[in-house]
């Protein structure tokens, strides 16, 4: 068939691809016709075109466009996609319209692109039922579960088990420190394989590091088949040692990305390639929820702590304790075996400010809730303001809030560190929050004056 004079006669940008069955490597799939949309497109034009060159002459290598090729002439199917091209910065509706094949052993199909540099929502639900179903499942879980660790779990199981994978993992890259945060895995009860520990080892984010390359401007990596998998050890021998040793063998990744930035990915293993086009819908569009959601979940996490958090110290702040006092008093489960609230106020602190400068002033009281946090792990420790810290240990014992006390106590002025007065009070029965840090307050004022009774020149408050 006379390609060439067919390809002319399309309107829109288009070539034609040929692949030669049951060959493998660069040269396997190669264009052999495009008109001069096509060229022009890649930047070609101005050469006189060669045929059956490798696809690869004209655009970068690409794994998923290698399986849509071979799965247009496999199946004798249009292939249609709706993809982000990210080295391109467009978005391109692409089809692959299977061709009669010829007598040279090779398949043909016609690809045919329309490219926009903006997504468009009606193109991107053109999608199965399925598709749709999965989508508007993950949509309707984040609205009703104010939990989101607990609703990305069952999303990320719900995803799991349409790809019929053996494990599903939803991560997000720290580039800052270089590290991996796992924030949601659900795998088979059968994949051993899959340690989680894996996720947290340094050697795992080099490895994560390399995917974008992967990539290669596509908008994800699949995995589908043995030599697609051993197409990885020739770029990167870690991620494919790293993949043998999990038992890998196929898998769709799909990146998490908020317009330019890339903080995190999804990836299913060992799912059911013969649902590969369905799978692709699903971890594609889903990754555009997920993005979205997990993003607005960091965001809220980094005003909740800015909101909640003494930026001096790195404790919880006055704001963050009274909403603590509020639920307390409020919720009589929260309260558990009992409550208790230790008052600090850092002793001669107005000494330091005056005579040392308020840069040292600083210090000591960071110095203060140093001491306090080391002392009081699994307590709430809070600034209240100034020179001022609260504690709050609610669900405790009379004995384990009393050794508390004690202990701070103790560290009071220990070996020329700070000193600080102290107060607290305790309920286990017909709790009130507001006796509670009242009495606190008062018996911390009680404790302040003891010390400058005794100390005298560091008593400046009311001079």
């Amino acid at each position: 068939m006379d390609y060439a004079k067919m390809i002319d006669s399309v309107q829109g940008v288009a070539c034609i691809v040929s692949v030669r069955k049951g060959a493998e490597g660069e040269a396997a799939i190669a264009i052999a016709a495009a008109n001069k949309r096509y060229l022009a497109s890649v930047n070609k034009v101005d050469e006189e075109f060669v045929p059956n060159r490798p696809y690869s002459y004209y655009i970068a290598q690409d794994p998923n466009f290698d399986a849509l090729a071979r799965g247009c002439v496999s199946t004798h199917k249009i292939a249609h996609q709706y993809v982000n091209a990210e080295l391109y910065d467009s978005w391109l509706d692409l089809y692959m319209i299977p061709l009669e094949d010829d007598k040279d052993g090779n398949g043909y199909c016609l690809f045919t692109y329309e490219m926009t540099p903006k997504s468009d929502s009606e193109k991107m639900v053109d999608i199965s039922a399925a598709t749709a179903f999965s989508v508007l499942k993950t949509c309707i879980k984040f609205r009703e579960n104010e939990d989101f660790k607990a609703t990305l779990d069952s999303i990320v199981k719900d995803i799991r088990m349409q790809c019929e994978s053996d494990g599903c993992a939803l991560i997000l890259t720290d580039t800052v420190n270089r590290r991996i945060d796992l924030l949601s895995f659900d795998s088979h009860s059968i994949y051993a394989p899959a340690d989680e520990d894996v996720f947290f080892k340094p050697e795992f984010y080099n490895i994560v590091e390399t995917w974008h390359d992967f990539m290669a401007g596509s908008n994800c990596i699949i995995i589908s088949n043995e030599k697609e998998l051993k197409s990885i050890e020739e770029k990167s021998p870690e991620w494919y040692k790293s993949l043998k040793y999990s038992a890998v063998k196929t898998m769709v990744l799909y990146p998490l990305r908020i317009k330019e930035n890339l903080y995190g990915y999804i990836f299913a293993t060992n799912f059911n390639a013969d649902k590969t086009p369905f799978i692709r819908e699903v971890m594609e569009l889903n990754s555009y929820v997920l993005s979205a959601e997990t993003e607005n979940y960091r965001m809220r996490q980094q005003l909740e702590m800015l909101s909640n958090t003494d930026l001096l110290t790195g404790v919880m702040n006055r704001n963050a304790m009274n909403s603590r006092v509020y639920r307390l008093n409020d919720d009589e489960a929260a309260r558990g075996r009992g409550v208790g609230a230790i008052f600090v106020d850092v002793n001669g602190l107005k000494v330091v400010n005056d005579t040392k400068g308020h840069r040292a002033g600083d210090k000591l009281i960071m110095s203060v809730a140093e001491t306090l946090r080391d002392i009081c792990r699994g307590k709430e420790v809070y600034r209240a303001g100034g020179d001022e810290f609260v504690i709050i240990a609610a669900d405790t014992t009379r004995e384990e809030f009393d050794s508390l006390f004690d202990k701070l106590k103790s560290y009071s002025g220990k070996d020329g560190g700070p000193s600080f007065a102290i107060g607290a009070a305790y309920e286990d029965k017909n709790v009130s929050m507001k006796r509670i840090m009242k009495v606190a307050d008062a018996e911390m004022y009680k404790d302040k004056a003891e010390y400058y009774k005794t100390h005298p020149d560091a008593d400046r408050r009311n001079k």
